[in-house]
């Protein structure tokens, strides 16, 4: 996660070239990890913000209604539509008991969250990315969509404040 000017801008310009690029293909062409990828988008596209802010994010993440819930590895691209339960935290864990979306999340292994605001496939995107320890992505919470694929208005309006309302990681911007 210590990457050095030359990368930061070959990593700057690819994702200026392809806007739309997946995040995780990126990191992967650049033998870098999504961290460092998504710490290279420019600052209008993201906000970092420290991981102890995980119980407080997916607390407000449960109240915004259905979302879309991914799971990106290099094997797979996993994806549930639903709402986030309320989680509490227990065992270490954070947990969530819900259907479709539940499970038990390492809460200690975010490192940080970004708030991500960009292109995704030529589609204006919105989404909550926690990004651990290792600097992969643990999950991505993307905001919802209308039928004809418009954002909700009330997540965009939900994911906003929330940035907002959160202070961001100071970010050693090389890029020279």
């Amino acid at each position: 996660m210590s990457l050095s000017a030359e990368q930061r801008r070959t990593i700057a310009a690819a994702l200026s070239q392809k806007p739309g690029a997946v995040l995780e293909q990126v990191a992967e062409r650049h033998g870098v990890s999504i961290a460092d990828v998504v710490d290279c988008l420019p600052d209008d596209e993201v906000k970092i913000v420290d991981g102890l802010h995980f119980e407080r994010v997916m607390l407000d993440l449960a109240e915004w209604g259905d979302v879309t819930f991914i799971v990106h590895t290099e094997d797979l691209v996993f994806e549930a539509r639903g709402a986030i339960p309320r989680g509490s935290m227990g065992r270490g864990y954070y947990n969530l008991h819900g259907t479709p979306i539940g499970g038990h999340l390492k809460a200690n292994h975010c490192r940080s969250i970004a708030f991500v605001s960009r292109l995704l496939f030529r589609n204006e995107t919105h989404s909550v990315q926690f990004l651990s320890l290792r600097g992969n992505c643990m999950f991505k919470v993307y905001v919802g969509r209308d039928a004809g694929g418009v954002m909700l208005p009330s997540q965009v309006e939900r994911f906003q404040a929330l940035r907002d309302s959160l202070d961001g990681v100071a970010r050693d911007r090389q890029t020279g």
